[in-house]
């Protein structure tokens, strides 16, 4: 949804360029960058920049770096701001509307919605209207307004879940499993289909080299209710992601079914 706005209105309006290459690797990123002069603009997603974290490259000063696909962890984008010495802008938004609202991610955990933009909460998700709509569209979030006109996301209406009478969102659980210091990558998922009629658990993999399922789930305590505690959490060398980086569900459990590459205690 933001590639219309960066590969094609940025550089028509703002009169720049875009780097022909398709780099993919750390070491691949940072020759890219030096390709071209200053001020820079990284284009990335949280996966890939939680990869460049990790990799220990030296990279060229960027005076921006765009992310979007999924809400930026705010401790990873402190690290980029000062490992790149660079702004870190998170967008948000869709295939049926493009990006409608933008944060520093390192610093706020509201988002600012684009001037024009209407956002209306309902029962099936939150209505966004603007005046370059054909019509308003209808988006899956949660969203939490604040008196300053911003908001905060609380989920999707597809990703909340009750157990034992309490509610949580899975992306929200997931988003503080990614908190524990440690932890690349993880996804906390369900696995027993709504129908069933049993006490629903949640789930999660997490790619944690040197943590044990035990020590996640220890710090996991301080910020997330017991009821929503993963049973089990598996420890696994990389997550299930498909060609475009989704974690079909199919591929979640047959990971879970699998026990997970390394996986850790089931508790």
């Amino acid at each position: 949804m933001y590639g219309m706005e960066m590969s094609v209105l940025l550089p028509l309006l703002g009169d720049m360029g875009i780097h022909s290459g398709r780099p993919l690797f750390p070491a691949d990123v940072a020759a890219a960058l030096a390709d071209v002069p200053a001020p820079r603009v990284l284009v990335s997603t949280p996966l890939h920049l939680r990869a460049l974290a990790d990799s220990g490259q030296d990279f060229p000063d960027v005076a921006v770096v765009v992310s979007a696909t999924a809400s930026l962890d705010a401790a990873l984008a402190a690290w980029v701001e000062r490992r790149l010495r660079a702004t870190v802008i998170d967008f948000l938004g869709s295939t049926e509307t493009c990006v409608i609202a933008t944060r520093e991610a390192a610093r706020e955990e509201s988002w600012c919605p684009y001037g024009g933009i209407v956002m209306t909460p309902g029962q099936t998700g939150t209505a966004v209207e603007a005046p370059w709509f054909d019509r308003p569209a209808v988006l899956q979030d949660i969203v939490e307004f604040l008196p300053d006109d911003s908001f905060v996301l609380r989920g999707r209406n597809t990703d909340v879940i009750e157990i034992a009478g309490k509610r949580a969102s899975l992306a929200e659980l997931t988003h503080r499993m990614l908190a524990v210091p440690g932890v690349l990558d993880a996804c906390v998922f369900q696995p027993d289909p709504p129908a069933q009629k049993k006490v629903r658990r949640v789930a999660a993999l997490a790619v944690a080299p040197g943590l044990t399922a035990a020590a996640i789930i220890e710090q996991l305590r301080n910020s997330v209710d017991p009821a929503f505690l993963p049973r089990p959490l598996l420890i696994v060398a990389t997550l299930p992601r498909n060609e475009t980086g989704k974690l079909p569900r199919e591929n979640l459990l047959a990971e879970l079914l699998a026990g997970g590459e390394g996986a850790g205690p089931r508790r």
